[in-house]
């Protein structure tokens, strides 16, 4: 698979992650994604569906919304594919740039266009016009600044807190973030299912999960006290790993799971990227494979 990466528009730090584009000529492709923040997709060329973790299924649309995981999903494409997209950053969520929740989307795909408007119907074939996805930045730039809404300085305050602190440990506790008040356990909840897709106490059991998956695949697949410290023992990590990147711990470092691994291997998860430029860029190994 080739894997293409560019950085969007700077007005749109806040709200979407890397533009990707994913090419092969493989007839058919099967690959994990890990429980994640959520996706917009332009497929190009190729047909398929996700499977989620509750046993539904959800068919592909030229154009493709998935809300935020809740555990991993299995992509199965029939190619040749050519697929463009991006992450769908916790303030794009709730107005900012989709109007809707993104508990309303978590684990599911549905058709994007009707939540990004009907003049940019024609998008897929524009792009499949260009052959750089830098030019397709320019189409794709375009529809989503023109999708920008003002959002309240409050909630963007309260989306920080909940990414600080997802961010300080490796086993979060919602205590440190609501300080035991219940008013504050209210708010926070009402931030976190809007733009994070569940409440904070599943978003830090998905953090966790992923963070352990991330240290021992850096640790080249052996177990080790950082990854297993956060959990009750090592089944129960094996348990929570799995449930989130569809792999257990020994699998994460296979060289089958190329994909899976371009997606833990970042300085900081997507759920954590701080808003505004100062957001973390991927290793340069990441531009193309």
């Amino acid at each position: 698979m080739q894997l293409e990466f560019v950085e969007p528009d700077s007005r749109l730090s806040s709200f979407i992650s890397l533009y990707y584009r994913a090419r092969s000529d493989d007839t058919e492709i099967s690959e994990i994604d890990r429980a994640d923040v959520g996706q917009i997709r332009f497929l190009l060329k190729g047909t398929g569906h996700m499977e989620f973790h509750d046993g539904s299924t959800g068919h592909n649309r030229p154009v493709i919304l998935t809300g935020p995981g809740s555990a991993a999903a299995r992509i199965r494409l029939k190619g040749p594919i050519d697929v463009v997209g991006c992450s769908v950053l916790p303030l794009a969520w709730g107005g900012g740039i989709l109007n809707a929740d993104a508990r309303d989307h978590a684990d599911r795909l549905c058709d994007a266009m009707p939540l990004l408007g009907n003049e940019f119907a024609d998008i897929n074939a524009r792009m499949s016009a260009m052959g750089d996805l830098n030019d397709m930045k320019t189409i794709l730039d375009a529809l989503f600044i023109g999708r920008i809404r003002k959002i309240r300085a409050a909630t963007v305050q309260g989306a920080e807190q909940i990414r600080a602190w997802l961010s300080s440990s490796n086993d979060p506790q919602v205590k440190q973030l609501t300080g035991g008040s219940p008013s504050q356990e209210r708010r926070f909840n009402r931030i976190a299912n809007r733009h994070f897709g569940g409440p904070p106490k599943a978003l830090a059991r998905k953090i966790r999960a992923l963070k352990a998956a991330q240290v021992i695949m850096l640790n080249n697949g052996e177990m080790c006290d950082a990854a297993i410290g956060p959990f009750y023992d090592q089944s129960h990590m094996v348990r929570e790993i799995k449930r989130f990147t569809g792999k257990s711990p020994g699998k994460l470092v296979s060289p089958d799971e190329l994909l899976l691994q371009l997606l833990l291997d970042r300085p900081y998860f997507r759920e954590l990227e701080p808003d505004g430029p100062d957001r973390s860029k991927p290793p340069s190994r990441l531009q193309s494979s």
